[in-house]
């Protein structure tokens, strides 16, 4: 999935509901929520490895898409489907201010992924996903998502080849996407599924789900249709809210609200994972989910977040202790090689490999380069500091000899005086 391309987890901002989900959904009574039944499994080509193209357009799709929607209580009629800049995004139909709700999706609409066996393990919540594509009733939102040879799909280190994942240059994502194939294939094996349909359901799941933390079922896998087809920007405005009811039994409605005015026809993103430069930025010195790292883009969605915030949130993430490894492996090619290999034609994912160890680059010398002037500021202040002590203690010095010459010369006209009346 590109930078701008449709949202597809905002772990960022789940973190957030997860928090809200916490705090609220605490009644002991409440019933069990209504959600999407999965099928049991199937042996059959699923659609990571032949996804069909839909031979509908996009705005049939769209139409399908916000019918079956609305049908599930969800209000979807300020944006629409489009192509902004060649890939597919939401624009506004209308107007919408400041604080004004841009979508809406109910509890009842969201398509419940969870394994309660194992909250821990995403393979099982991909294979779930893969269970219900069988669903004829998910057929107007199954049709959105993307395909095995799609841009979204193809930019994730998953699918790269062995020599594409070693151009990233960064031994915490090639050891971690190692380990997400091996689990693959074994889920694969296991449930008699092909590895590339187990692989691609789980970077959609990576993309697309939302984690939520209920007290009653624990950690809950959620899609929500229509919420997952915002693109990312790091400096939107505009945020995920829920709202609870707990009026005789529990529902909730999960919301993009916005932050800024919107003029029809604008593109609507929000921000994935914060920025420092937001209102509720962190300056760069970010923790958490909150703040996420281009290693952390990558595997999620895809792509590689260049935008200023970012660049400082990896540049602090790459001088750390522990990231040694990954500045040797980015030692061996400089940003100049990067460059030449990027003007040359390149499949998407060597094109974005390149991109992201470029990027990583690039933080790293940044944040070398300013921990390398506030070392120098630090020791011109030292050297300040030293020189202004010795100024005061030879001052000091001066002035207790003058006391004491002042004091001597004192106790000689004392003397004197003693010696006259004598």
């Amino acid at each position: 999935m590109a930078m701008s391309r449709s949202k597809k987890c905002l772990q960022a901002l789940l973190l957030a509901v997860a928090w809200h989900w916490t705090c609220t959904w605490c009644s002991p009574g409440r019933a069990r929520a209504r959600w999407v039944k999965v099928a049991q499994p199937t042996r059959r080509h699923a659609a990571g490895d032949d996804m069909p193209i839909p031979s509908s357009s996009k705005e049939d799709q769209w139409e399908l898409f916000s019918e079956w929607m609305r049908a599930r209580g969800a209000k979807m009629e300020k944006v629409k489907i489009a192509d902004v800049n060649g890939m597919r995004g939401l624009v506004a139909t209308q107007d919408i201010a400041e604080n004004e709700s841009i979508v809406e999706v109910p509890l009842g609409a969201s398509i419940d992924i969870s394994d309660p066996t194992n909250e821990k393990d995403p393979s099982l919540n991909a294979l779930a996903l893969l269970r219900l594509l069988e669903d004829p009733d998910l057929a107007p939102y199954v049709e959105l998502l993307p395909g095995r040879d799609s841009p979204d799909i193809l930019r994730m280190p998953d699918f790269y080849s062995e020599e594409e994942l070693q151009m990233l240059q960064c031994p915490e994502v090639i050891q971690k996407t190692l380990r997400r194939r091996e689990l693959c294939a074994r889920r694969a094996q296991e449930s008699s599924l092909q590895e590339g349909s187990v692989k691609w359901a789980l970077c959609t799941v990576a993309q697309r789900a939302f984690s939520l933390v209920s007290p009653i079922d624990g950690l809950l896998r959620l899609m929500l249709p229509g919420i997952d087809l915002f693109n990312h920007d790091a400096h939107a405005l505009h945020t995920m809210k829920v709202r609870w009811n707990l009026d005789g039994y529990v529902d909730a409605v999960f919301k993009v609200i916005a932050g800024s005015p919107i003029k029809k026809g604008e593109e609507v993103r929000i921000c994935y994972g914060g920025s420092p430069f937001r209102p509720d930025g962190c300056g760069g010195d970010c923790v958490g989910d909150l703040a996420l790292t281009n290693a952390q883009y990558l595997m999620r969605y895809g792509f590689v977040d260049g935008c200023m915030g970012t660049t400082m949130v990896d540049g602090k993430w790459l001088v750390k202790d522990e990231s040694e490894s990954i500045r040797e492996s980015l030692a061996k090619t400089t940003v100049q090689e990067d460059d030449e290999l990027l003007s040359s034609s390149l499949p998407l994912s060597a094109q974005t490999a390149l991109e992201f160890r470029r990027h990583l680059k690039v933080a790293l010398k940044a944040q070398q380069e300013a921990d390398a002037l506030a070392a120098k500021a630090e020791a011109a202040k030292s050297e300040e500091q030293k020189r202004a002590e010795a100024e005061a203690k030879e001052q000091a010095e001066k002035e207790a000899e003058l006391k004491e010459a002042n004091a001597a010369e004192a106790r000689k006209q004392l003397l004197e005086a003693l010696e006259e009346k004598s």
